[in-house]
């Protein structure tokens, strides 16, 4: 269940059992935080361009939503274009969120009044080692690891987001850049990609990933 206070927008919770996965989200460069204990995974701004604020949160079942308007930080010239931000915790299969185990869908969407934006936004988790898995069957640039002494992430990307995600290198750190295409005014673009993350210690092995990677790509795409 989503955890809240009514006068501390921008701070939420995801209990599994005893354990706690944290999430702040400010905006302007560091955007979005998922906390692994002390340890940030970002969904945060390219090239330290400024995003909007935070002006709205709420949950919806098992869903924290989060809106960064455009026009907010527009007057002031700051930025081409707001987001919104659906968090859900996924079980499938046998797999269930834990203490040591969560997969979280990010449905992310972009929209700009203006005439000429090219939007993106980063994915980030510090790593000590990054890998890419590709070859037997995987779809290229769908799977990519990071693992740190604080706990190992997979980020997936389904079959409509991998092609259009790019690898940026940032040494210490897995950075995976989304959208980045011209984006005509008025029309919304969305990625979904799930990140898994693991502190157990252990790693996140691959018949886990190819399992969750299959059921990103068999199920079809949030209404909202």
């Amino acid at each position: 269940m989503w955890m809240t206070a009514p006068n501390r927008i921008g701070i939420a919770a995801w209990q599994s059992g005893d354990s706690i996965w944290r999430v702040e989200a400010r905006g302007g460069v560091e955007g979005v935080a998922i906390h692994v204990d002390d340890t940030p995974f970002l969904l945060r701004s390219s090239d330290d361009q400024p995003l909007p604020t935070l002006a709205e949160q709420y949950v919806r079942g098992d869903e924290l939503h989060l809106s960064f308007p455009q026009f907010d930080d527009l007057s002031r010239g700051q930025c081409d274009f707001g987001f919104r931000l659906v968090i859900r915790p996924v079980a499938f299969g046998s797999f269930v969120p834990n203490q040591n185990r969560c997969v979280f869908e990010l449905l992310v969407s972009v929209q700009t009044t203006l005439l000429d934006a090219h939007p993106t936004l980063d994915l980030v988790s510090p790593a000590d080692q990054v890998t890419r898995l590709d070859g037997d069957g995987l779809v290229t640039n769908a799977v990519h690891l990071a693992d740190n002494k604080s706990f190992s992430a997979a980020v997936l990307l389904g079959p409509q987001d991998a092609p259009f995600t790019s690898v940026v290198e940032d040494p210490g750190a897995l950075r995976l850049r989304l959208f980045g295409e011209f984006l005509e005014k008025g029309v919304i673009r969305r990625a979904r990609p799930w990140v898994v993350l693991d502190r157990s210690g252990s790693g996140i092995d691959a018949e886990f990933v190819r399992t969750s990677l299959d059921t990103l790509a068999t199920s079809p795409l949030p209404l909202a």
